[in-house]
């Protein structure tokens, strides 16, 4: 491993990567030293267009190159467990796209592979790291808007005609395990805790779920509103209303580099704060690349993952079910 830089290697060619690579690129402890592709003409076209110095035309030949520390995993929802698993065998670390599973039987066989093979696995949701978020939850904590009760928040954006893989069920498709493990996860990051019974209501397409509008109780008179869809108009936002006021965040599952904002509004008026652009890819890529510098664990653990999965597991049961379903 070189002294000052995680040398990341990608997994893979997907769309995604024309976001995550340039978190790659913008980060001062990280460097993209390789991509793969099962087609060596992608990787050759991909590695030229994102300056890396090699292209693999198999998966296999990344995870045993000797010079490449870290993966990033962009593959389709159903081998993101599988190949985080094969990675973390091979001694590299992994930061893998959410979902990081489609069970918690998954999450807990790649966390047993990481802690076998002494390497970071992390679901990547880099919203996260945008520091909107993290403000957020300090004005939560400095009591800006007393007891949260409600948190409500929304992810949607629709899909192009014709075939897309959010539509495959065979490949882990639908809108819960697309937008809405966002929409889940940034309820369970602001309340700090766990859903303990969910219901959800969806509409289905080519048998998977499109739009779903669902609660979720979190006891102790708290719950989560959400609605998250790929068949309806672009929105990201997420509002957290306390016994004295709320917090708001606009366009919260932002493209990079476009500035963030937080809504106060409690007895003292409204306040908004603005944010300087960010690329909340390279805040990841950068948190995630020192704790493998400093030999610390991911700043998420797996168990937060495994929690995030059970909770979309349940609401696709009272989906099915069309009954509230414990968590």
């Amino acid at each position: 491993m070189s002294e000052a830089k995680v040398r990341w290697g990608v997994l893979g060619a997907a769309r995604i990567i024309r976001r995550f690579i340039p978190g790659i690129q913008a980060a001062d402890n990280a460097e993209l030293v390789a991509i793969a592709s099962r087609d060596a003409a992608k990787s050759k076209a991909a590695a030229e267009q994102w300056g890396a110095p090699v292209a693999y035309g198999s998966y296999e030949e990344l995870l045993t190159a000797p010079d490449v520390d870290a993966i990033y995993i962009p593959l389709p929802n159903t081998f993101h467990a599988e190949w985080a698993i094969k990675a973390a065998q091979a001694g590299k670390h992994v930061l893998c796209e959410k979902p990081l599973a489609l069970s918690v039987e998954e999450v807990e066989r790649v966390a047993s592979a990481a802690q076998s093979n002494h390497v970071n696995v992390m679901e990547g949701f880099m919203y996260r790291f945008h520091p909107q978020q993290a403000r957020v939850r300090q004005l939560i904590e400095a009591d800006a808007i007393g007891e949260p009760r409600v948190i409500r928040s929304t992810f949607a954006f629709a899909v192009a005609a014709g075939y897309n893989i959010r539509l495959d069920s065979s490949m882990g498709g639908g809108a819960t395990w697309d937008v809405g493990t966002y929409a889940i996860n940034v309820t369970r990051l602001m309340f700090g805790a766990e859903p303990v019974r969910v219901f959800a209501e969806a509409t289905m397409q080519q048998g998977v779920d499109v739009s779903v509008a669902a609660i979720m109780d979190f006891e102790g008179e708290r719950r989560a509103v959400t609605d998250y869809g790929i068949n309806y108009g672009r929105r990201s936002f997420y509002e957290v209303i306390g016994t004295k006021g709320t917090l708001a965040v606009e366009n919260m599952w932002q493209e990079p580099n476009v500035p963030g904002y937080v809504y106060l509004r409690n007895d003292k008026g409204l306040t908004t704060e603005e944010f300087p652009l960010t690329n909340h890819f390279a805040l990841e890529v950068e948190a995630f690349s020192q704790a493998v510098l400093e030999g610390k664990p991911a700043p998420y653990p797996l168990s937060d993952t495994a929690a995030n999965v059970r909770a979309c597991v349940a609401l696709l049961r009272s989906m099915q079910e069309g009954k509230p379903v414990q968590v």
